[in-house]
């Protein structure tokens, strides 16, 4: 067994790569080739701990994560996990990963997978509501596969705000970056919205002359207490694009407006029916797309992270 560290993950695969094995992931869910177990919830007052299995052909893989928000106020990563590699045919462990820069990887390319598919070529202005780890990759991904002419954040503090230029500068050094200090000012100049926090309330206005035109997505809620989005975004849209079917029970983003009856069950589907042609959504309408993870990307992610592993010889060889 190998142990991948996060200098490892990075220098393996281009950002192109993990989108490729990403969009590999939800088309092989939609055929169904692979089996996804439901995720394991436990809930430890505002802590999350998560075990996400999932099998394919060759390999299976068992993602660990804890999900503290607190972590925030102690300068700690909100989300922390471990990645286990196996091997299909005997079971036997092949690589040990981090979960945390994996999460952000594959989180970043299904972000990515969004626009290619549900954003008009013409919608160039990125804004970004939450500029932690998962807001972060989102920008470095989408910037990466499409022509955003200047990314607009919301500002919450110098410190942060530092940070994430930085760290976005590092993949993109002539990228336009302007902070923003409303959520009005904010989607007055961008038309892909990303909203990536642990809100519990939606992040942005729930006005329709506001919102209409654009790309919404929604990566930070994972509990059905969670919505970050406004209800005028659904109605709007009309339909909702999700990572996986998984989602549908997840998330406050997507339970909530099936409740409402803002958007009905048959226009809420799966990503990988549209990469297959089997749904249509209209990018020049206003587009949403809601991800709240599923264990078979961090699996096609890392299988392929190993295979360019064991070929480049990157990875610390662990006896067990």
């Amino acid at each position: 067994m190998i142990i991948l560290s996060d200098v490892d993950i990075v220098s393996l695969l281009s950002i192109e790569e993990t989108i490729d094995a990403a969009e590999a992931a939800m088309v092989a869910y939609e055929k169904n080739e692979t089996i996804v177990p439901a995720r394991m919830h436990i809930n430890m007052g505002a802590n999350t701990s998560l075990c996400m299995p999932a099998f394919e052909k060759e390999f299976f893989g068992t993602k660990l994560v804890s999900v503290f928000p607190g972590n925030r106020d102690k300068g700690l990563p909100v989300t922390n996990g471990a990645m286990l590699l196996n091997d299909a045919n005997t079971g036997l462990p092949l690589a040990l990963m981090n979960a945390s820069k994996l999460t952000a990887l594959r989180t970043g390319a299904l972000g990515a997978i969004s626009v290619k598919y549900l954003s008009p070529k013409m919608a160039t202005n990125l804004g970004l509501i939450g500029c932690g780890v998962q807001g972060l990759h989102q920008a470095i991904f989408i910037c990466a596969i499409h022509k955003i002419s200047k990314v607009f954040y919301l500002h919450r503090s110098d410190h942060s705000a530092k940070q994430f230029i930085s760290a976005l500068k590092h993949y993109h050094p002539h990228q336009e970056i302007e902070a923003c200090y409303s959520t009005k000012d904010l989607l007055s100049k961008a038309n892909i919205v990303v909203a990536a926090t642990t809100s519990p309330t939606p992040v942005l206005p729930d006005e329709p002359e506001l919102l209409g035109g654009k790309h919404f997505i929604g990566i930070g809620s994972y509990k059905p207490s969670m919505q970050e989005l406004p209800d005028s975004v659904f109605r709007l849209a009309g339909s909702l694009v999700i990572d996986s079917e998984f989602a549908r029970h997840e998330t406050g983003d997507i339970i909530n407006p099936l409740k409402k009856g803002i958007l009905k069950e048959e226009n809420v589907f799966s990503m990988g029916k549209v990469i297959l042609g089997e749904r249509k959504v209209d990018p020049n309408e206003t587009t949403v797309f809601k991800s709240a993870g599923m264990a078979l990307f961090d699996l096609f992610v890392a299988q392929a992270i190993y295979k360019k592993a064991l070929k480049e010889h990157k990875g610390n060889i662990a006896h067990l």
